[in-house]
């Protein structure tokens, strides 16, 4: 990956070539946004408004040609959480427009793939049917609501974090070559803020009364959280000098506990924005 970004930064020729070329196979468009963020974060808005507009090339194809909009969507969610990463040097408000782009790629996927969110609505209606059918015959008609809203929700919460690891791969690059270990500082010592996680809350709660999808929110909510959580558990473990095979253990027993140990991360990450526990917590004697 080193000798990649090193290609990158040879110029933008270097850099669109990477874009186009990884845009342009299948699932591997967050390595294009990679290329684009890491040119962007380094070298500025010009030279990276010039790779995005090339990247855009192979994105629109897949959209025009396979009607898949996901590389167009993730691209220029990227593009846009790395202009905020520069501007600002704070991924508080990275996740904050990235969450907010990622609500609005949901509730376009319906305008712009209609016939695949009827036929995921379909399929996840006889699954759950099959599964539990006197679940889904006392929903009624509230049935295809709540999926469509939840397919949505998936769809930005999928744009979403393919945009950020694009992002994150672009600044371990950029850490890499110019600035050894910034990167993992930088990771260890992210929390959000009280305001962040009290705005959240907020929203999931009032979510029905302005109209807003509320499975949505916590998906895409819910993201920015345990993305926190998962910076304070790295964070402990260096702090404490515990070793890395505390974070083997952590990521196995996550195997394991699944969408448990991802709510119990939420909620750290809650209490850790307003209580600081790295802060609380003496480096080892």
């Amino acid at each position: 990956m080193k000798a990649l970004a090193h290609y990158i930064m040879r110029g933008p020729l270097q850099a669109v070539t990477v874009a186009v070329i990884a845009i342009a196979l299948p699932l591997m468009y967050w390595l294009g946004a990679a290329s684009v963020g890491l040119v962007t974060l380094r070298k500025g808005v010009d030279v990276g408004f010039k790779v995005f507009l090339w990247a855009l090339l192979p994105a629109g194809g897949w959209f025009a040609f396979l009607n898949d909009p996901g590389p167009l969507m993730v691209v220029s969610m990227s593009w846009g959480m790395a202009l905020t990463l520069r501007s600002t040097s704070s991924w508080e408000m990275v996740f904050g427009v990235g969450s907010l782009l990622g609500i609005v790629t949901g509730w376009l996927s319906a305008y712009l793939m209609p016939e695949l969110l009827v036929e995921l609505v379909e399929l996840t209606r006889q699954l759950y049917t099959d599964i539990n059918p006197e679940l889904m015959r006392s929903m009624g008609d509230d049935l295809d609501v709540t999926l469509t809203a939840l397919m949505k929700g998936s769809f930005a919460a999928t744009y979403f974090t393919l945009a950020l690891l694009g992002l994150v791969v672009a600044r371990s690059w950029q850490a890499m070559l110019f600035n050894p270990g910034g990167f993992r500082k930088e990771f260890h010592s992210f929390r959000l803020s009280g305001r962040f996680s009290l705005v959240s809350v907020v929203l999931l709660m009032l979510s029905p009364t302005l109209g807003v999808n509320a499975l949505m929110l916590v998906l895409v909510l819910s993201i920015c959280l345990s993305s926190a959580g998962l910076a304070l558990v790295h964070g402990v473990i260096a702090k404490k000098n515990l070793g890395g095979h505390w974070l083997i253990a952590f990521y196995v027993s996550a195997l394991f506990l699944g969408p448990s140990l991802f709510v119990l991360l939420v909620f750290v990450a809650v209490a850790d924005s307003w209580f600081d526990f790295r802060n609380r917590i003496g480096a080892p004697q």
